[in-house]
């Protein structure tokens, strides 16, 4: 998802998930921010590292991928912490 560069307002081709995107016109690092993620949007706040008068919002929607992605990471993060439960159990009992 292409967002402005909060500096010179060129569009930069990276996800604002994505960890100090730099922006292809004006060289500078994007720091974000998640503020909140709503039912149809999710708010980031971001700015050039290092300049906070640069600093606004971005809302991006969220997307059929999106939600595949999360539904398949909760999936995946409850089935290990039951496996790591069940195992501390086992070995709660073998120990006791």
């Amino acid at each position: 998802m292409a967002f402005a560069c909060p500096g010179c307002h060129a569009p930069i081709e990276a996800s604002p998930e994505a960890w100090l995107p730099r922006c292809p016109a004006c060289g500078g690092r994007v720091r974000t921010r998640p503020v909140e993620a709503g039912a149809g949007t999710r708010t980031y706040r971001i700015e050039l590292v290092g300049r906070p008068e640069t600093r606004r919002t971005v809302e991006v929607p969220w997307t059929a991928a999106d939600q595949r992605r999360l539904r398949r990471w909760l999936l995946w993060s409850s089935l290990i912490t039951l496996g790591l439960a069940s195992v501390l159990f086992l070995l709660a009992l073998v120990v006791r």
